[in-house]
């Protein structure tokens, strides 16, 4: 029995220009459905969209989870509460502490959105630590991650679609065979 072998190559782009004319030399290779994934912000998660639609496109900003909003909200509930008797007993003390407290919670939860989580997301997939952490350090110079999975005999002509271009950042692979 044979178990093929899988190969995973990725770059971060950086530009709309380079993503479409990877994508044109990729569909070149007739891959198979699925097999091109491209993890962009989410404002630029439409364009990518649009320059590749057949590709499955992502967004690496996410937001709290269930639990995460209903332990944020029961946090900034009990520092309230404190900063609501703090001003019984003197009110500007009070007041500065809610405001403080409101500012700190907003500009908080702002950069945690704009945020880009490449290497949660990268990981998920199942890629290797060790790139995960390249691509996440090479991601705020580009405007996408393109990731395409490609069998043992397509492996070289990918690689030289990723290798062709000089602009892209962070050109890597790995082997994904199946762990039995």
């Amino acid at each position: 029995m044979a178990i093929p072998r899988y190969y995973t190559v990725g770059a971060v782009v950086p530009d709309a220009r380079t993503l479409k004319s990877l994508g044109d030399r990729l569909d070149a290779l007739d891959l198979a459905p699925d097999s091109v994934v491209v993890l962009a912000r989410r404002r630029d998660e439409r364009l990518a969209r649009a320059v590749l639609p057949e590709a499955h496109v992502g967004s690496v900003e996410s937001s709290l989870s269930r639990r995460q909003w209903l332990e944020f909200a029961s946090t900034f509930f009990s520092a309230s509460t404190v900063s609501f008797l703090m001003g019984v007993v003197h009110l500007w003390t009070g007041l500065v502490v809610q405001a403080v407290l409101t500012v700190a919670a907003v500009v908080g939860l702002v950069i945690y959105h704009r945020r880009p989580h490449v290497e949660k997301r990268l990981l998920r997939l199942g890629m290797p630590e060790r790139l995960a952490k390249e691509w996440e350090a090479s991601f705020p110079a580009g405007f996408a991650l393109l990731l395409a999975t490609v069998p043992e005999d397509l492996f070289d002509e990918a690689q030289d679609a990723f290798l062709e271009d000089g602009a892209l950042l962070s050109p890597l692979a790995v082997d994904r065979r199946t762990v039995l």
